[in-house]
């Protein structure tokens, strides 16, 4: 069975318990439940997590389910490189990479589009720089951008920066292709 690794940019671990059905919150705890029916490995990175937005018990889930994540406020405070080699030490021992990005990662001034918003959240730019890095790698087999509100956004902020994430992500490949856009 091939080891699949899911690399989410999310200020939340979605690992919530699902009693009552599936959530936004609940479906990073629902693959890890699927993994364990199946006997495959559960692999999951959360990168942006804030510690106001998870409940202790999120944590203890996270632990729990051997999920490995990196604080935002060490994403803005920290060494590129340090995080770079928690990305590496993820990947390398992944054969393909599912890559998703929650916009309520991002800093309010640039996501103000979601359902919960983040005055302290990342910057697009380092967001940017870690995808690429990530795709480098070759592994990455899926990649989406969810939890984007129109409802809540402002003059399609929101939108645009999703619109722009993708362009990136397209790019990049094509780049490694050798194609152009």
């Amino acid at each position: 069975k091939p080891k699949i690794g899911i690399i989410n940019f999310d200020a939340q671990f979605d690992i919530r318990p699902y009693p009552n059905g599936g959530t936004s919150g609940t479906m990073f705890r629902q693959i890890a439940d699927v993994c364990k029916e199946e006997d495959m490995d559960y692999s999951y990175l959360c990168i942006g997590i804030q510690k106001h937005s998870n409940t202790v018990d999120l944590f203890k889930t996270a632990d729990r389910l051997g999920a490995s994540y990196i604080l935002a406020k060490d994403i803005k405070n920290g060494s590129s490189w340090n995080l770079l080699e928690a990305i590496d030490k993820f990947m390398i021992s992944q054969d393909h990479i599912y890559m998703t990005i929650c916009a309520d990662v991002f800093s309010t001034a640039y996501a103000p589009g979601v359902s919960a918003t983040q005055p302290l959240g990342l910057e697009p730019d380092k967001v940017l720089n870690f995808m690429k890095y990530i795709l480098k790698s070759k592994k990455v087999v899926s990649f989406d951008i969810a939890e984007v509100s129109p409802r809540f956004d402002k003059d399609n902020t929101t939108a645009n920066l999703a619109a722009v994430l993708i362009f990136s992500v397209i790019n990049t490949i094509s780049k490694m292709n050798n194609l152009s856009i």
